[in-house]
C-alpha cells in the first residue's frame, strides 16, 4: 500500500488472510486500546465530498477513529482522488494495484471498485488499517504506545517489525512518520486530549483549566486541606477523564476527603491520581494506556464543586495502594514527560 515496496505489500496480503477486521465496539480499557489524540471529529475541516465516507470509515473498529483515517489521507494524497505517485500507488489512499486487488471493493454500488473512487478507496483504508492495529494491539501497554501510533508503524515498517521491538520500531523514518501523524490528526478534531507515548493529559483541552495548584494554600472550604497535594482542573460535571499514564490501576474506590478516586501505577514507583469522580470506569487491576477514559468529574469528597483533583506520587514501593508514595507537583512533572497545560 503506497508507496511502500514490496515486503509492506506481502505483509499486506498475509494480514488479509490471517487477521479478522476488528468488531466495531467502544474502546477497552483492559487491552491497551487508545488513541494519541482523543477528542470529537471536526467534520467541517474534511472536505465537503468526501465528509461522509470519513465519517463512516471511523465506525469500522475503536482502534481506528476518523481522524487518524483522515490525517493518512492528507499526508499521503493532499485529499487528490486522482493522484498516482512515481511508483503506482493511486487515489486517495494511495493503494498499490496489487493490494487493491485483495482490498478494494466497491462501496458505493456504480459498478466498479477502483482506487481512484474516494467511497471505495477510504472504506478500504479503514478496513486495511483496523486489520493492522489488530495485528499489533498486544504490544500496546508494553511498549507505552497506543493502538493507532502502532498500526501507523506498522503500516510504514511493516508489521514484523512491531512485533520485533515490541513497539514502534527505532527506524526514523518510522518515527517521523508517526509523529507527523499524530500531529496532523490533531487537526481533524474539535476537543483534543493530549497524549504522547506513555503520558497523556488527564482531561480534554478546553476542560484543562488550572485552578488550585499544589503547595500550601488558604483553605477553600470547610474541611479542605491547607497544604494541597495535587493540581485541581476546573472541568464541568460528567466531563470525561483521562489515564495520565499507561500502567495499572492500583485502587478504584472511596477515600476520606477524596470522595471517588481512582490511583494508576504508572511503574518506576510513579503514581497518579484523580479524585472527586463522579463515576469511576475501571477497576483494580485494569490495565490502561495514555489516554483511556477512566472515569467522570465530579463533586464527590470535601470541596467547593465539581472539578478534577490530580495528583503524582513518587516513589511508591512495588505493590503499595492508597497514598503510597510521596506527592510532587504534577505540573512540572507532567512537563518533564511532553504535557503542559
Amino acid at each position: 500500500m503506497k508507496a511502500l515496496g514490496g515486503a509492506l505489500v506481502a505483509f499486506v496480503l498475509f494480514l488479509v488472510v490471517l487477521v479478522p477486521i476488528v468488531a466495531q465496539g467502544s474502546r477497552s480499557v483492559e487491552t491497551g486500546v487508545g488513541n494519541p489524540l482523543l477528542g470529537n471529529l471536526d467534520s467541517a475541516k474534511i472536505p465537503a465530498e468526501y465528509r461522509k465516507f470519513i465519517e463512516a470509515a471511523g465506525t469500522v473498529c475503536a482502534e481506528v477513529p476518523a481522524a487518524a483515517i483522515a490525517a493518512q489521507i492528507q499526508q499521503e494524497s493532499g485529499w487528490n482522488s486522482k493522484a498516482t505517485s512515481p511508483v503506482g500507488a493511486q487515489g486517495l489512499t494511495q493503494f498499490m494495484p496489487g493490494t487493491w486487488a485483495t482490498l478494494g471493493r466497491d462501496v458505493d454500488g456504480n459498478g466498479v471498485a477502483s482506487p481512484f473512487d474516494p467511497a471505495d478507496a477510504i472504506d478500504a483504508q479503514a478496513r486495511y488499517m483496523c486489520q493492522l492495529a489488530g495485528s499489533v494491539k498486544r504490544y500496546a501497554v508494553q511498549g507505552g504506545s497506543s493502538v493507532i501510533e502502532l498500526a501507523w508503524a506498522a503500516y510504514n515498517a511493516g508489521p514484523g517489525a512491531v512485533a520485533q521491538y515490541g513497539g514502534i520500531p527505532p527506524y526514523a523514518e518510522t518515527q517521523n512518520y508517526v509523529a507527523t501523524l499524530r500531529s496532523t490528526m490533531s487537526t481533524f478534531l474539535g476537543d483534543v486530549v493530549k497524549v504522547g507515548g506513555k503520558w497523556g493529559a488527564p482531561l480534554a483541552a478546553s476542560h484543562l483549566i488550572p485552578t488550585s495548584g499544589f503547595g500550601p494554600r488558604g483553605s477553600p472550604c470547610g474541611g479542605c486541606s491547607s497544604n494541597h497535594q495535587g493540581q485541581d482542573f476546573g472541568a464541568p460535571d460528567g466531563a470525561p477523564i483521562y489515564a495520565a499514564c499507561s500502567g495499572i490501576v492500583d485502587f478504584a474506590g472511596q477515600m476520606s476527603g477524596y470522595g471517588n478516586i481512582t490511583f494508576i501505577n504508572c511503574g518506576g514507583g510513579v503514581r497518579t491520581g484523580y479524585a472527586h469522580q463522579s463515576a469511576i470506569g475501571v477497576r483494580v487491576g485494569q490495565k490502561v494506556t495514555a489516554g483511556t477514559e477512566i472515569g467522570k468529574v465530579g463533586a464527590t469528597g470535601v470541596g467547593t464543586g465539581a472539578h478534577l483533583h490530580f495528583e503524582v506520587r513518587t516513589g511508591a514501593p512495588a505493590g503499595g495502594g492508597g497514598l503510597s508514595g510521596t506527592p510532587v507537583s504534577p505540573t512540572p512533572f507532567m512537563r518533564e514527560q511532553g504535557i503542559t497545560w
